[in-house]
This record gives C-alpha cells, structure tokens and sequence, in this order.
C-alpha cells in the first residue's frame, strides 16, 4: 500500500511539547534571555556578563580559558573580547612568556560595569527561579551539571 506507515514507524510514542525535555530546555532558556533582556540595563549580554565575571576573579586570562570557562566557542570568545575591549571593559596584552598568547584583563571600567550588572543579575536569577524551593534550586542545578558532565 502506497503512503502507509510501516508497523515500525506506527509504534513510534512521539511526546507533546511539554513531555519533551529539549522543548523544555529551550522554553527555558528563552525565558531565562526574556528575563535578562527586561532587567539587566546596564548594557552587558549573559555571555558578556560570565566573561567580566571570569577576569574579574583572576589576575588576567588567555582567551581559551576565558572560553572554556563562558562556555563560549574560540571564535565568539574572540569577538566577545573585542567588543569588550572597544568599550573599554577589559584590555588584552600579549602574554610576555608567550607572544603568541594574549592575556585579557578587566578594566576599572570594567569592574564598575560588572558591580552595576551584579544586582540586576541576582533580580533576573530571583524571578526565574521564584517557583523553586532552595532545595529544588540545588537540585536543578545539580541536575544539569550532571547533565552537562561537569559533576559526576
């Protein structure tokens, strides 16, 4: 019979949207950036946000490290310094052990940038969260970065 479903493809158990955990994750997501774009008003994109973050804890880093630790791909962690570094942000300079290596270092301005960010961070991270228990909280956090492999 032309057009109809072998058994195989009829026993497929296909789950609605609200079943699915990547539908979820991405719904999520999208509210989590809806948040972030509503209340953080001081200029800074999340990932602009985890790379101030990331220098400002640490006396100067190289690009792959800012990567790995942003979560960021070599080629957007580039680009992400640059726009940092025209804004005056972060400055980068080249690593005196290693010219071939560049070490990025935020800024005064950069800092302040950072500070101002801070609270509106704890308000977009309190709204997203609001329906969750501090147990549950922990929980999804721990839960994803099992996920994520990045705690066994």
């Amino acid at each position: 019979m032309a057009g109809s479903a072998s058994p195989k493809e009829r026993d497929v158990d296909l789950t609605g949207p609200l079943d699915s955990t990547g539908h979820l994750l991405r719904r999520a997501v999208q509210y989590y950036a809806a948040l972030w774009a509503n209340t953080v008003t001081v200029g800074l994109t999340s990932p602009q946000f985890a790379v101030l973050a990331l220098l400002h804890s640490a006396d100067g880093l190289d690009q792959r490290t800012i990567a790995e630790g942003a979560a960021l791909d070599k080629s957007t962690c580039g680009d992400l310094v640059d726009r940092l570094g025209r804004r005056g942000l972060v400055e980068a300079g080249t690593d005196p052990g290693n010219r071939r290596r560049k070490i990025v270092r935020i800024t005064e301005a950069g800092r302040q940038r950072l500070a101002d960010a801070a609270a509106q961070q704890h308000d977009v991270h309190r709204a997203a969260l609001a329906e969750l228990s501090e147990t549950e909280r922990a929980e999804l956090n721990r839960l994803l970065l099992k996920m994520l492999r990045l705690q066994a």
